[in-house]
């Protein structure tokens, strides 16, 4: 590396495609490819749909809005959105570049100070001008070969911008599609009542791409940042719920919220055990329509829950996920207008090589 090269942190994380319905759990909704969830992404960004809004309570009241009513009825909300996406296909797989932004609305300015005279400034934007991050994020995607459901991504580290933040994006978008165009599909369960006799019954269906570190070679997030895993809670709103037994006469259902509360020290003692112990029931419950609330004890007694500030789930990012160093030739840069191939092309090596995803290691 030469000593004018400007560094910067990609972590390596796998993408999985997975759905969530409010079928009985042995009825697994259908899997949705990564290719076509990410045209999905695609077509919303030349839409102009593809933003999400952040610090609003009211941000998600949106099931009856128009999408443009949705986007003005947040405005002035800090928000997240995809500002470029290109799909190519070279040599065996097809490679995924997106481009995300942050915008902070309260940062109006930014500060310089002059190297001779020490004497400093702040610059302001125009009127509607704030202050803009950007990160990019490599997807790796098969062509003819067998299509799993994970595929290996690469994440450039940017200040403001999180794994969660990211998730969160991918996921509302997709939401917002698969309800918008009614995904559904059919269950066939035999009727209890009638013996010999099927039952049809139709579900909507909402597919996810999450981002799953690899637990083999992350650091134990049980002890990260001086506390550890005290309870993981899943929540479903409006589930139905059997009421009865042999002491009624009838049975009903009602419509309910479900809430789990799993003790994270019911699992393995041995760290790594723990951890896939624990993903394993995040993503049971998570595909089966659950959200996922994480209760921490600090080390020393106290017990945190709740939201993680931004800086604090970025700096937790780079401890638990697999992370590499790229050089770039050009100089320091927050922000970008579109994508940099020099930037993406160089994490795009690092999906390709194997021994960077090897786990255990």
């Amino acid at each position: 590396m030469a000593d004018d090269d400007f560094q910067r942190f990609v972590i390596l994380n796998r993408l999985a495609s997975a759905s969530t319905s409010h079928a009985p759990p042995e009825y697994k909704p259908p899997l949705v490819g990564g290719e076509a969830l990410l045209s999905v992404l695609q077509d919303r960004k030349n839409a102009g749909h593809a933003i999400e809004f952040i610090g609003g309570a009211d941000a998600e009241r949106d099931a009856d809005e128009t999408e443009d009513a949705r986007i003005a009825r947040c405005s002035g909300l800090n928000f997240i959105w995809l500002r470029d996406i290109k799909v190519k296909k070279s040599g065996q797989y097809s490679y995924a570049k997106l481009l995300l932004e942050y915008v902070d609305q309260g940062k109006r300015t930014f500060s310089v100070v002059d190297t001779e005279s020490l004497e400093g400034r702040d610059i302001a934007g125009r009127k509607n001008e704030r202050g803009g991050v950007s990160a990019h994020i490599v997807v790796r995607l098969p062509t003819t070969q067998h299509d799993d459901g994970q595929y290996r991504c690469a994440i450039e580290v940017a200040h403001s911008i999180n794994r969660s933040m990211i998730e969160s994006f991918i996921n509302r978008q997709l939401r917002r599609w698969a309800r918008a165009d009614e995904l559904t599909y059919e269950v066939h369960s035999p009727d209890k009542k009638k013996p010999g006799r099927m039952n049809t019954k139709t579900y909507k269906y909402t597919p996810r791409l999450e981002l799953l570190a690899d637990v083999g070679r992350s650091l134990s997030f049980a002890t990260a940042g001086g506390r550890e895993l005290a309870h993981m809670i899943f929540s479903k709103r409006s589930a139905k719920q059997s009421i009865g037994g042999k002491d009624h006469v009838l049975d009903e259902e009602i419509i309910a919220d479900v809430v789990l509360k799993i003790n994270a020290h019911r699992g393995p003692n041995d760290p790594v055990e723990r951890i896939k112990w624990l993903t394993g029931l995040r993503t049971l419950y998570e595909t089966n329509g659950y959200k996922t609330k994480l209760t921490y004890r600090q080390i020393n007694g106290g017990t945190i829950t709740g939201k993680v500030h931004q800086a604090l789930a970025g700096a937790t990012d780079l401890l638990m996920c697999q992370k590499e160093l790229m050089s770039l030739k050009h100089d320091y840069r927050d922000w970008y207008s579109e994508i940099d191939d020099q930037v993406a092309d160089q994490m795009a090596t690092f999906v390709d090589k194997d021994e960077l995803w090897e786990r255990g290691k």
